[in-house]
């Protein structure tokens, strides 16, 4: 008791289950290595019976190749592809066992199989040998092929299996019948071969050798009692006999008849072809016995292995079993009694670090369940205390926020009114005093207008003689242009009679030449007469345009001289006028000096007050916010105010993201994030219907009016009011539908357009009487 007392639970429990579990592992693990023995033996025997088949397929092919040699070799060329076909088989299977021998170096058959396979890959090839040497050569390796079978029998364990039909089996398809064969393909090629010589009836060598060969019949008869007490062996431990041993006796004895018939008697009436034939029935009805035995040896190994491999499943499968029902018991009780406890400190634990939402229920009836249901129960106390307070902590912090800021936009209007006040009422005496300046100033500028008046109108005497001398510079232009152009007639008449003259200088020839040149220099002075006159006409042309502009421009600014004389005497009218004013504006400004001074001590002394406000209100949100921080670490097991607000806030921008008729889907989803233990998002009309309802789906379309346990009608009216201040807390009483308890409900409303708004409310606990009329009247007053 005193070492079980300083050890661990785990500890105590592990040893148990070594006790039980250490002798039931060491009886498995001695079964189950027996079979795995068992099995190893039995796939190394499947192993090389299957290499054993393959060595015997070469030997078929090789036979028969052989076989078929011979008598092509004798002038019967109907076997020439027989042949071939043999001759690829062969080489195939020449591969086959090469391969499968390289996969089992264990067998150590290296030394037997490689020459043996040089042996048989150069009689393959050899197409120059004669045909006593290559049947000579291909009877030798067919012996070696029988040894190396034999070999490979030993080395896997083939014929020395435990069950004696299997060995019977075994050594009657790969001991008894290969012999029987091998005689038999000697009778089919070489007597063949010998029956199809030209001269096998008269020549008497040729039929000293075909009743030699037939002694091949007296041995197949020899052998056969043999096989048959394997068979009858087989009978006698309740096997059936093989379908295949009938079709193989009776095409062995016919074989051994027709032998003893036609070759031993020498009296060689049977046709060669017909004799094959014979011969190759009775070898085709022993291949297909031995097929037969060697896939019932196969399919009796195929199913031990499966047994033994179902055995070695079993035994696992029970220790697994056992192992699994002895942890199972073994967890079972831990849990029962340990994981209990340990499952009751990890929620006094998590309480302690703030988390409320562990549950601590046990099954059972037991103290320790009992245990779980106390602890339970005041987990779920204190999680509605701390709800109660943070969800008091989150609207009065809101509410409290709205009246600093009220209060905040307050002092600064209070401040900037004040400063108005002030700045205005410097304004007012700068005004007033600007007032008075201008009035003396416009008795000033009434004197100083009179005379710019009289001096506009001197100015535009003048502008108009201006305009006068001006009409006469250009008349005198245009007397210019006259006398230009007829200068320029001078020139042209000039010119012509110059022509003319050089016309008739040019008539009197020698005694004119002298005229000639008078009349050229005449005409040259003539045309430069006329292009002086052409580009004096030019420039008078401009000076007279110039002219004609310069006096439009004059007459136009001596028309703006005769405007601005005329405003001249209306401004002079309109100073006065202005100067009668300013006198009476500064005596009423005096007057709104004295009256903004007193209203600006009024405002300051409300700014002050203002300021206390502020800071008081101030300090009520920092202690409001340092008992929201003492338990918003907490997590519990309903929702509270302030993630009440959060699910609405992060509801409204999924709105902005996704659109509203995508959010409303996404709002029903109950493993949303728009769902979040009693926390839920409703839309609302104005008359009280549900557009969404988060929690259930089924309550759409119906009205607040429905709900039991509320004030619709003061609902209402509250939630929409704060929807149409932008958003804002209203209280209610409402039947909470997990519990069916009346619970108060916090809840955060903002508009959704004109015709909708969208809240989520958190449960605290109970309002008094009368509470939603003061709910009411407080949303007013806020």
């Amino acid at each position: 008791m005193a070492l079980l007392q300083r050890l661990s639970m785990p500890v105590k429990m592990f040893g148990l289950a070594a006790l039980v579990a250490v002798p039931m592992l060491i009886v498995a693990f001695l079964l189950v290595a027996d079979n795995w023995r068992a099995l190893q033996t039995t796939e190394e025997a499947r192993q090389g019976m299957a290499a054993m088949r393959e060595v015997q397929a070469l030997a078929h092919a090789l036979q028969d190749w052989r076989d078929t040699a011979d008598v092509a070799a004798a002038g019967v060329a109907a076997l020439g592809s027989a042949q071939q076909q043999a001759a690829q088989r062969a080489a195939a299977g020449l591969g086959a066992v090469h391969e499968r021998l390289q996969a089992h170096p264990g067998w150590n058959t290296g030394g037997m199989w490689n020459p043996l396979r040089e042996q048989l890959d150069a009689l393959l090839k050899d197409t120059q040998r004669s045909a006593p040497a290559r049947h000579a050569d291909a009877t030798q390796a067919l012996a070696r092929l029988q040894r190396l079978s034999g070999w490979i029998g030993d080395a896997t364990g083939v014929q020395r299996d435990a069950d004696a039909l299997t060995a019977h089996r075994a050594a009657l398809a790969f001991e008894g019948l290969p012999p029987v064969r091998e005689l038999a393909s000697q009778l089919r090629g070489r007597a063949t071969a010998m029956l199809a010589h030209p001269d096998a009836m008269t020549d008497a060598i040729t039929i000293s050798n075909i009743v030699r060969q037939a002694t091949a019949a007296d041995q197949i008869e020899a052998l056969l009692p043999a096989l048959q007490e394997r068979l009858d062996a087989l009978q006698r431990r309740g096997a059936t006999v093989p379908a295949g041993w009938s079709p193989f006796r009776s095409a062995t004895d016919e074989l051994v008849r027709t032998t003893a018939a036609h070759l031993k008697t020498a009296a060689m009436t049977v046709d060669k072809m017909e004799f094959y034939a014979q011969a190759t029935r009775a070898i085709d009805a022993l291949a297909a016995l031995e097929r037969e035995l060697a896939d019932g040896v196969e399919a009796e190994w195929a199913e031990r292995s499966a047994t033994l491999e179902r055995e070695i499943a079993i035994v696992a499968a029970g220790c697994v079993l056992v192992l699994l029902v002895l942890t199972y018991g073994l967890v079972a009780f831990y849990r029962a009694t340990v994981g209990g406890l340990h499952h009751l400190n990890n929620a006094i634990d998590r309480a302690a670090e703030g988390d409320l939402t562990s549950d601590a229920v046990l099954p059972g009836r037991d103290e320790m369940a009992d245990m779980s249901q106390r602890l339970r129960h005041m987990l779920q106390a204190l999680s509605e205390l701390v709800a109660d307070v943070r969800s008091a902590a989150a609207v009065l912090g809101h509410v409290g926020l709205q009246l600093v800021q009220d209060s905040q936009q307050l002092a600064e209007r209070t401040q900037s009114q004040a400063a108005s006040l002030e700045q205005a009422t410097s304004n007012v005496r700068a005004v007033a005093d600007t007032v008075q300046t201008n009035a003396d100033s416009a008795q000033d500028i009434r004197r100083l207008t009179g005379e710019l008046n009289r001096e506009t109108e001197r100015a535009s005497e003048l502008m108009q003689h201006t305009v006068g001398g001006l009409g006469s510079l250009q008349a005198t232009s245009q007397r210019m242009t006259e006398i230009i152009g007829t200068i320029d007639g001078i020139a042209f008449q000039t010119n012509i009679l110059a022509l003319n003259a050089a016309v008739e200088a040019a008539r009197a020839g020698e005694a004119g030449r002298g005229f000639a040149v008078v009349a050229a220099e005449v005409r040259r002075l003539a045309q430069r007469s006329q292009e002086a006159a052409n580009e004096v006409r030019q420039l008078i042309a401009e000076s007279a345009e110039r002219v004609q502009g310069t006096v439009q421009e004059i007459r136009s600014v001596n028309e703006a001289m005769e405007v601005l004389v005329r405003g001249i005497r209306d401004i002079a009218a309109r100073i006065g006028e202005m100067a009668d004013a300013s006198r009476q504006q500064s005596t009423a400004l005096a007057e709104v000096v004295a009256a903004v001074g007193d209203l600006d001590k009024v405002t300051y002394e409300n700014s002050a007050m203002v300021e206390r406000t502020t800071h008081r209100a101030n300090r009520l949100m920092e202690r409001m916010r340092d008992l929201d921080e003492a338990v918003h670490h907490m997590k519990l097991r309903q929702g509270t105010a302030d993630e009440a607000y959060e699910l609405v806030q992060k509801a409204l921008a999924h709105i902005r993201a996704v659109g509203y008729e995508r959010a409303v889907e996404d709002f029903h989803d109950k493993s949303g994030p728009f769902v979040d233990r009693d926390l839920y998002v409703f839309v609302l009309d104005r008359e009280g219907t549900y557009r969404v309802m988060g929690l259930d789906r089924a309550k759409v379309g119906t009205r607040v009016h429905d709900a039991p346990g509320i004030n619709a009608e003061q609902f209402l009216a509250d939630a929409w009011y704060r929807a149409e201040q932008g958003g804002g807390w209203i209280e209610y009483n409402i039947v909470n539908p997990t519990t069916g308890q009346v619970r108060a409900k916090s809840s955060f409303v903002v508009p959704l357009g004109d015709a909708l708004l969208l809240g989520c409310g958190a449960y605290r606990s109970a309002l008094g009487s009368g509470s939603d009329e003061r709910s009411a009247s407080s949303s007013q007053d806020d």
